[in-house]
């Protein structure tokens, strides 16, 4: 009997393009063998994953019970490059009635993207054969001559086991070990025919890891989504093209939390992955924010009808064919629609979280028409912003109720502009400034006073001054100094302060720091150090806060547009020492704007300014100076 001899013509580039170039992970190599085992009608398959660090002699080993090959199959079939199944059986399903997902005949050649050796062992009819592709022999074979793969002979002749393929991948290019976790979760992505009952009767599909069967909810379903739609229910439907009769099934969802990792629309045609996670490249610019929340699972079977429009690696649509351009426009209008869904979604969700613990409605009902107009438009200006969150929008909420009048006031100003102004009501206008003027600046002057208060008795009853003191300095960068509006950067320059200027560790607990602040002023940052209330300001203080200013100004100050272009210093402590010498070295320093100041000098200075804003102003708005505001509430309470 002549021994089996089986032969493969190819060009040795069309192996490297085909394999090693189109392939380069473990999911689609192994998706590949999945979907052949399904053309071959296999209903269990059984994937066997190494563990641990790999070695050249670890095998992944996927094997199913489908019907086999047999010597004819292997040679005209299996070993024939470009072979297009469907055209060559004149049909395009299996024996079972499933559609083929087979077509290209290139899938054979997948595992050589990530190994050198692929055997092949199939059993038909009681018969075995067993071949042993090699990617480098392959490579390095002569030109113009047939490929011969090798026949194992040991493992090749009559058998009693039943039908069945077994495909074993060895030399893998790879140490670092094999993730199962991820090679099923991924195949569950690629086959949506895995776990699910199939429409022919008594007909199944189960595939293994490592003896861990895949699920129809290893998926991304749309059980997982909080709102969800079927794609026949957008407005546009789920027509892609009527003339070509071009539909599409399936549904697109929004999910809880967002993901930068999976995400999009997995595209599906016979069943298996035609594309994961697209977003029909839809301009980034569309409601960015949306697209880490969307799903979805769309089935294109005209994707792989009688034309073929999936690329050839099978791992995208051909998104410039026709039908490509087709679908990619019906996508986009997907999209675009579940985008605005989900915007709409998100800020009526989250109108609700803020609304909810505030009284901020009841309030509304009090106001004026004009004020209420404006305070709407204000939540509404908050709830659509993406990067304000429900927590962090409430003291937002008190500022637009302490802040209408004075915003309900400019919008009478721009309506003067576009009406033409009279006399009348130029003089309401002046008067109607004045008073709200004085109000906001009484309430500020007001709320500044009750902070210096609260830190004077801090002082005086020894708080706790990290726990307490601290806090005041890092939400009220006045107290350092009473001309300060907005405090940028406060944060980021303070913790930068913190870890590259440690204080010394032999220091004994009554000298050392409550903290260091960094506060972002303009284009100026301001180091301060805040020594505690009953510290006496001693050489090695003024020394430190030396160190600390010429840090910053070396590794903070920049050229750059939104860099700080000057660094001062602000020492805080409890008492002046009195010392000659350390009142020379004070002002040494501070010809380089660093400066030494008591708590007490702050205060009074702070105190000055509101008291004379206080006494001042309580002349234009009397009803909103301090003393009466507290009388009503003392009447309220009564």
């Amino acid at each position: 009997m002549n021994p089996l001899r089986f032969t493969m013509e190819f060009e040795a580039a069309t192996i490297e393009h085909l394999g090693a170039k189109l392939y380069n992970a473990l999911p689609p190599v192994i998706g590949e063998l999945v979907s052949n085992a399904w053309d071959a009608d296999a209903q269990r398959v059984e994937i066997t994953l190494p563990e641990g660090h790999l070695t050249p002699q670890r095998e992944v080993i996927v094997k199913d019970n489908g019907c086999g090959m047999d010597a004819v199959d292997i040679q005209e079939s299996y070993l024939r490059i470009g072979l297009n199944r469907r055209e060559a059986a004149g049909r395009d399903t299996t024996g079972r009635g499933r559609p083929l997902m087979g077509r290209k005949g290139v899938g054979k050649l997948s595992a050589f993207g990530v190994a050198d050796e692929l055997q092949v062992r199939t059993v038909r009819n009681g018969n075995a054969i067993c071949i042993t592709l090699d990617y480098q022999a392959m490579r390095s074979w002569p030109k113009g001559k047939a490929y011969e793969p090798t026949v194992v002979a040991e493992r090749t002749g009559p058998t009693t086991e039943e039908n069945h393929t077994v495909v074993v991948i060895r030399r893998l290019r790879r140490t670092r070990p094999i993730d199962a976790e991820h090679i099923r979760r991924q195949l569950a992505r690629r086959f949506a025919v895995i776990g699910e009952k199939l429409t022919t009767q008594g007909d199944s599909f189960a595939v293994y890891v490592n003896g861990q069967a895949i699920m129809a909810q290893d998926r991304r379903l749309r059980g997982d989504c909080k709102k969800v739609w079927d794609v026949a229910g957008l407005p546009h439907g789920d027509i892609v093209d009527a003339s070509c009769d071009w539909r599409v099934s399936g549904w697109i969802g929004i999910v809880e939390k967002s993901s930068q990792t999976e995400r999009g629309v997995d595209i599906f045609a016979r069943g298996k992955a035609v594309e994961l996670e697209t977003m029909f490249d839809m301009e980034t610019t569309h409601i960015q924010f949306a697209r880490a929340y969307v799903v979805g699972e769309v089935h294109a079977d005209f994707l792989d009808a009688e034309e073929d429009y999936i690329s050839t690696a099978r791992n995208s649509a051909r998104w410039d064919s026709d039908a490509g351009q087709k679908l990619q426009e019906w996508g986009r209008k997907a999209l675009k629609y579940v985008f605005e869904q989900w915007l709409e979604l998100q800020r009526e969700e989250k109108e609700t979280k803020i609304l909810e613990p505030s009284d901020f409605g009841s309030w509304l009902e009090t106001r004026t028409p004009r004020e209420q107009r404006i305070a709407r438009r204000m939540l509404n200006i908050i709830v659509s912003d993406q990067n304000i969150e429900p927590e962090s929008a409430r003291p937002l909420l008190e500022i637009v109720k302490t802040n209408i009048e004075f915003q309900a006031f400019r919008e009478l100003v721009d309506e003067v502009e576009q009406s033409g102004a009279n006399a009348e009501m130029l003089l309401r206008l002046f008067n109607d400034w004045r008073v709200v003027e004085a109000r906001e600046h009484l309430m500020l002057s007001d709320g500044r006073l009750e902070v210096m208060e609260k830190l004077s008795r801090m002082i005086k009853e020894g708080a706790l001054e990290v726990k307490q003191i601290q806090p005041l300095f890092e939400e009220h960068g006045w107290l350092v100094n009473p001309s300060w509006g907005n405090v940028t950067g406060q944060t980021r320059y303070s913790e930068l302060l913190r870890t590259k200027c440690p204080e010394p560790k032999q220091l004994d607990d009554k000298d050392r720091r409550i903290d260091i602040l960094g506060y972002a002023v303009g284009g100026a940052v301001h180091v301060v150090e805040l020594k505690r209330p009953e510290k006496t300001l001693s050489r090695d203080d003024l020394e430190q806060i030396e160190e600390y200013v010429d840090w910053a100004r070396s590794h903070i100050m920049g050229s750059g547009p939104d860099s700080p272009k000057y660094v001062s210093g602000l020492l805080i402590v409890g008492r002046l020492s009195g010392q000659r010498e350390l009142e020379e070295k004070q002002r040494r320093l501070a010809g380089s704007d660093i400066r030494v100041e008591t708590f007490d000098d702050l205060l009074q200075r702070a105190d000055n300014i509101y008291r004379e804003v206080e006494r001042r102003l309580k002349q234009v708005a009397p009803e909103y100076s301090r003393e009466a505001r507290r009388k009503r509430q003392r009447a309220a309470a009564s």
